[in-house]
């Protein structure tokens, strides 16, 4: 048997799950990119409603995050966690305040949710984000 098999076959404990999750969520709020970087593998695929489309790797996803990061300042709360069944993975029901980092606009709540994988090291290998985008729009075209 391939030990690197064995490795990834590990299930890990619900609480390992939900608290690799939390780092997450806990990093993206503080706005830095270095920090939101270091909860997620380096073989990452990430994608979300405004990435435009799948991103694999770590350095991909920082090209990105260093983008959306000066636009935007989004604060979550998680209101559900879910384990998968079987698989080192969750999915993660939240709401978020999103704000424009340049103060254009008025702040906006919506809701969304991550499907998110977890590796035997603790970091983020796979994170599929889902928000709902139409509270958002006032902000993608605020008055100035």
């Amino acid at each position: 048997m391939n030990p690197e098999l064995a490795v990834e076959e590990h299930l890990l404990e619900d609480a390992e799950i939900f608290e690799a999750t939390r780092r997450c969520i806990d990093a993206w709020n503080s706005l830095d990119l270095e920090a939101v970087l270091a909860t997620y593998s380096d073989d990452v695929i990430y994608r979300d409603s405004g990435s435009g489309g799948r991103i694999d790797g770590k350095r991909s996803l920082e090209r990105y995050l260093n983008r959306f990061l000066q636009v935007w300042d989004m604060q979550f709360v998680v209101t559900e966690d879910r384990r998968i069944a079987g698989s080192n993975a969750q999915v993660c029901l939240w709401d978020v305040v999103v704000r424009r980092r340049d103060g254009r606009g008025q702040p906006v709540m919506t809701s969304g949710m991550d499907i998110i994988h977890v590796n035997v090291r603790g970091e983020l290998s796979r994170d599929e984000a889902y928000i709902d985008r139409v509270p958002l729009l006032p902000l993608t075209n605020p008055a100035v």
